[in-house]
């Protein structure tokens, strides 16, 4: 049986740069951010400005759940001084909105969250990075980093600035706000203009560990990613004075669809999922995926102040449904997926169009980004392919 480490979560579009590592951040933030700098010819994911890209994970062990951010720099090496400013927000279910684990011997999760390129992101290199902070389970942060080249976006990084800072838990690295608290979804003090709510709850403010409401965060940019409960948890609307000052929240919220997961048990044994979350919720649901186009709006509104019988649903988002890419189903015990020898391991198909990391000896095979092609186990521009055959060939 592979190592539990085999079974973590690990971002797999964008293409992350450096060999796999699917471990979360180093309490002691040594390998904060991004788990060391870009090493090799990194795979470089082409981002035109306001095109539809997908957040796609390869792993089972996702503890639960949590909540997710995309952030980028400007920096094309990270390091404990760089700005990461977020441009999507998943709150509850990230990776996946099921209970404990998915089947440690199962097929590999490959859900994908669907997400707008803002077209306020300068013009040329940047750095992307993938945050998870788990719902159960040990008190970690993941993060996985990735290279990209953004076409036709702003002439300047001004747009880019005014984006809220990305938040930092659990490592003991400047700007950390602390150990979250176990057993939530969790909300972002401020989590940006754009974003989506899979979960079902409890939320939590991911900071100050006090009850709150997905998607009503303080929208626009300027945040700080310390605690901020307040705003976190706030039910109030942004007064009508503050209009010209904050954009609106296009948080959406994602209805999920519960049903038995008779196949696949849950895994919430071993090192990094403690017995004391094993009250759970009576279904265990699937799951659910966005299945509409990325950032539809979703105005923030101001709760009732005491409980009151539900309103009727208002004209928002028709219910959205879980879609899943192609390839095996979450949880559904298929054996779907490319055979491959080594865990951790990049897999190529044999024309270099798709790729796919070995997990439990198959590999969900996904598209290779623009401009790009998979050869011998690498991801490069396909321009150095050609050259260096061209070469072999004199």
């Amino acid at each position: 049986m592979a190592p539990l480490s085999s079974a973590h979560m690990i971002m797999a579009s964008p293409v992350p740069f450096n060999a796999p590592n699917n471990s979360p951040l180093v309490p002691d933030g040594s390998d904060f951010p991004c788990k060391g700098s870009p090493s090799g010819s990194a795979t470089v994911n082409q981002w035109p400005a306001g095109s539809t890209q997908s957040l796609a994970f390869s792993g089972t062990a996702v503890h639960g759940g949590g909540s997710c951010q995309m952030s980028v720099t400007t920096d094309k090496t990270p390091t404990k001084d760089s700005k990461w400013k977020v441009i999507y927000s998943i709150e509850g279910g990230c990776p996946a909105n099921v209970e404990g684990n998915l089947n440690q011997n199962g097929p590999s999760y490959d859900g994908t969250f669907p997400f707008t390129v803002p077209q306020d992101l300068p013009t040329g290199d940047l750095t992307v990075a993938w945050t998870w902070f788990n719902k159960i389970g040990n008190r970690e942060m993941y993060m996985n980093c990735a290279s990209v080249s953004v076409t036709g976006g702003a002439d300047d990084a001004s747009g880019l600035d005014a984006l809220p800072d990305m938040a930092i838990a659990n490592v003991n690295v400047p700007g950390s706000c602390g150990t979250t608290k176990e057993g939530a979804d969790y909300t972002f003090a401020n989590p940006g203009m754009f974003g989506t709510t899979v979960g079902e709850g409890p939320f939590m403010d991911l900071c100050a560990g006090t009850p709150s409401q997905p998607g009503v965060g303080r929208s626009g940019g300027g945040g700080d990613s310390g605690s901020d409960g307040a705003a976190g948890a706030s039910s109030q609307a942004p007064a009508a004075s503050d209009a010209g000052s904050t954009m609106p929240s296009t948080f959406r919220t994602v209805k999920t669809v519960t049903a038995p997961m008779a196949s696949v048990p849950t895994n919430p044994g071993g090192v990094m999922a403690p017995s004391a979350c094993s009250a759970a919720p009576a279904p265990k649901p699937t799951p659910a995926q966005p299945s509409q186009g990325p950032d539809t709006a979703y105005p923030t509104a101001a709760p009732a102040p005491a409980p009151a019988p539900a309103p009727a649903p208002a004209p928002a988002p028709s219910p959205i449904t879980p879609h899943p890419p192609a390839g095996a189903a979450p949880g559904s015990g298929s054996s779907s997926g490319t055979p491959c020898s080594t865990d951790g391991q990049l897999v190529c198909s044999p024309d270099g169009t798709q790729y796919g990391l070995c997990n439990f000896r198959k590999a969900v095979m996904m598209p290779v980004a623009g401009g790009t092609k998979c050869v011998n186990g690498t991801i490069a521009k396909r321009g150095d392919f050609t050259h260096r055959n061209q070469r072999t060939a004199i």
